[in-house]
């Protein structure tokens, strides 16, 4: 077996809000005014999306190396459709994303093969993607 990584969040929710600590950093976690936070943080299903982002971001600079890819830059947008339905208590209805689309822009000089040996290897390594693809969930990566 290879090195176990624990990885430990604590918080405490007032209402809506949620402040967190993870080692030495703070996180918020708070609704919009619609779902009835205040709208002072980021809200969990986007913060999800974050995570895939700046995982696939780690993954993609450690593989480059590995690969000798010439990764100049990367950039990321991520989106996700979920039915609000579910959350709000219809239990036919999936209260997590239907699909996830994430678009990767790479500045680089290497050939189209290399950028797809570098997605694959990418989404085969990243934890998130990886947990979010396992569980079901469609992820389409651009």
């Amino acid at each position: 077996m290879g090195h176990m990584m624990n990885v430990k969040v604590e918080g405490k929710g007032t209402i809506m809000r949620t402040d967190l600590i993870a080692g030495k950093h703070t996180i918020a976690i708070d609704e919009p005014v619609s779902f009835g936070g205040k709208d002072s943080a980021i809200d969990p299903m986007s913060t999800l999306l974050a995570s895939l982002i700046g995982c696939e971001n780690v993954m993609a600079q450690l593989i480059s190396k590995e690969m000798k890819f010439d990764l100049q830059g990367i950039s990321f947008e991520a989106e996700g459709n979920l039915d609000v339905a579910g959350l709000m208590g219809d239990l036919s209805v999936k209260p997590y994303f239907q699909n996830v689309t994430v678009k990767a822009f790479l500045e680089t000089s290497e050939p189209d093969e290399r950028i797809e040996e570098l997605q694959k290897a990418v989404d085969l390594r990243c934890p998130v993607f990886r947990t979010l693809k396992d569980a079901g969930i469609s992820i389409e990566n651009h």
